[in-house]
């Protein structure tokens, strides 16, 4: 497996060509016809499977994914980060990134997949710099935690969004730029949001009573 894994990451950094594709499905990636792949630093990711037309850029990073699914003629593009908790993995989080045909992920986007990280087709998370989280601390219990993302079909995510744990975005939904979205947005329309809001005052927690800085429990699903 070490071997394994040293080879996967030693091909994915090759320049994009045929003799690409053949080597790492040799080491185990489902790769369709017409995939193009530019060279990637990958590594700890457990299973991939790239449908035919798809396209994976240059410069990204992927690790420690247990799946990376990219169906026909999806695109992940350049110098995009793709990550999970292995710590995270190891408790039974997701840990998977699952792009749907025809959607695109465009460059330099922060995309955490512990909990799971899900696009439906046609969709597009473009611009610069959106975060997508999939886990974090919870204060109330003073440990880490993960919920799945899921956006729908035809869906436009603008540049600079933040989207957290366990958010759901229907379909046909366009997010304007610099919004942070949480929940469930399920009406077709455009959706925006401004500054910071404080919704609830008073708070109590395990984490307001901690006596160590470092949060080392461990909770897979909040």
């Amino acid at each position: 497996m070490i071997v394994r894994g040293a080879l996967v990451t030693f091909v994915a950094l090759l320049p994009g060509s045929e003799l690409k594709n053949s080597l790492l499905r040799h080491l185990g990636w489902a790769i369709g016809d017409g995939v193009r792949i530019g060279p990637c630093l990958v590594f700890g990711v457990e299973r991939v499977d790239i449908g035919g037309g798809a396209y994976i850029g240059s410069f990204n990073v992927i690790r420690d994914l247990a799946s990376l699914k990219l169906e026909e003629h999806a695109e992940l593009c350049h110098w995009n980060w793709v990550t999970a908790s292995r710590r995270l993995g190891e408790a039974g989080a997701a840990c998977l990134l699952h792009l749907g045909p025809h959607s695109n992920i465009t460059s330099r986007h922060y995309i955490d997949c512990t909990g799971g990280v899900r696009v439906g087709s046609h969709t597009a998370i473009a611009g610069v710099r959106s975060t997508f989280l999939t886990h974090g601390i919870s204060w109330k219990s003073s440990a880490h935690t993960c919920s799945p993302i899921e956006i729908g079909d035809y869906c436009l995510i603008s540049s600079n969004v933040q989207v957290s744990p366990g958010t759901v975005v229907g379909s046909r939904i366009v997010v304007g730029m610099g919004a942070t979205i949480s929940g469930r947005l399920l009406d077709p329309g455009l959706y925006i949001q401004s500054r910071a809001t404080l919704v609830k005052s008073n708070l109590d927690g395990e984490y307001f009573h901690r006596e160590e800085g470092h949060i080392d429990t461990v909770q897979a699903h909040e």
